[in-house]
This record gives C-alpha cells, sequence and structure tokens, in this order.
C-alpha cells in the first residue's frame, strides 16, 4: 500500500533587516486572495482600527538584488519608495507545528490563505530605503542576479528582474 501527497510550493520570504519588523509600524492589511509571503504591496482603504485594504504595489518601488544567501535565497535592497504611497511587504510567521516531518516544516508549504467566505488579516511591514529582505529564487519573474533591479508591478506577487 502507498500514498502520495503534493504540497503546493509557494515563496519565501525573511524580513532581514527591515526597520518596521523592528521598531517601525506593521500595518495590519487584509487580504482577499491567497498571498504569498514576500508581496509587495500599497496601502488601501481603511477597513477599522489599524486595518486597510491591501492594493496594488506602488509603481515608484525599486529594490535591487545584493547577494544569494546561504541557503539559496536572495537579499533584496528597498532603493526607492514614495513615501506617500508606501511599498507594504507581506510577512506572517509560520504556524509549523513540531511535530510534522520535514516534509511539512518547510517554510515554502505555508502561505497566507483567505476564502470567499472570510477575508484574514497580516502583517504589513513598512518599506523604507536601505530594508534588506530574504526572497526565494521562485519569487522573481527573470533569473535573480546580484546586481540587478527589481520592480513589482500591479496585481503580481513577484518581483520582476531588470538591469539597473
Amino acid at each position: 500500500m502507498a500514498i502520495k501527497y503534493k504540497i503546493d510550493q509557494h515563496h519565501v520570504c525573511f524580513p532581514t533587516k527591515v526597520l518596521s519588523d523592528k521598531v517601525g509600524r506593521v500595518l495590519n492589511m487584509v487580504i482577499k486572495e491567497d498571498t504569498d509571503n514576500g508581496t509587495v504591496c500599497g496601502k488601501g482603504k481603511y477597513v477599522s482600527f489599524d486595518q486597510y485594504e491591501v492594493a496594488d504595489a506602488p509603481a515608484g518601488f525599486e529594490g535591487e538584488i545584493l547577494e544569494q544567501a546561504a541557503d539559496g535565497n536572495w537579499y533584496v535592497e528597498v532603493k526607492k519608495v514614495d513615501p506617500n504611497a508606501p511599498a507594504i511587504l507581506i510577512y506572517e510567521v509560520p504556524e509549523i507545528a513540531e511535530t510534522y516531518n520535514s516534509e511539512f516544516t518547510k517554510t515554502s508549504n505555508f502561505f497566507n490563505a483567505a476564502t470567499a467566505e472570510r477575508t484574514k488579516t497580516v502583517r504589513g511591514l513598512v518599506l523604507t530605503v536601505t530594508d534588506v529582505y530574504e526572497l526565494s529564487g521562485d519569487t522573481f519573474d527573470g533569473t535573480p542576479v546580484a546586481g540587478k533591479k527589481v520592480t513589482v508591478e500591479a496585481g503580481s506577487q513577484k518581483h520582476k528582474v531588470s538591469e539597473l
């Protein structure tokens, strides 16, 4: 007898040196669709106390891929943001049960789920210039290479790679 299981893989993100994660403002973002960690979005309409809808990523956001981390992920440094149209990094700490086997404990298994019946509130880290966060290779639209520029297009959960 055998069993097959398939676990969907999702983007991995870690806020390596993101000021708002340490001492600044963290916004509660209300998602209406499944959203991977590492998604950059904008601050949308006010919902209720300290809760905002997710809006498209601001057009003025730019970052640079610095280098590859020891775990194979990539460090991205924020190079340009408009303070009047904040860029928000979605990052929720995965809750991993200690009794799971190693296949179930990978952070790439986890995402922020929302269904049509309910929305979910997740942490939104307000990005500033010089913030650095880590992303898995599948988070990029294009091949990540140190020294390349990244932007985020409206409605996308990926970072678009281009020349500086």
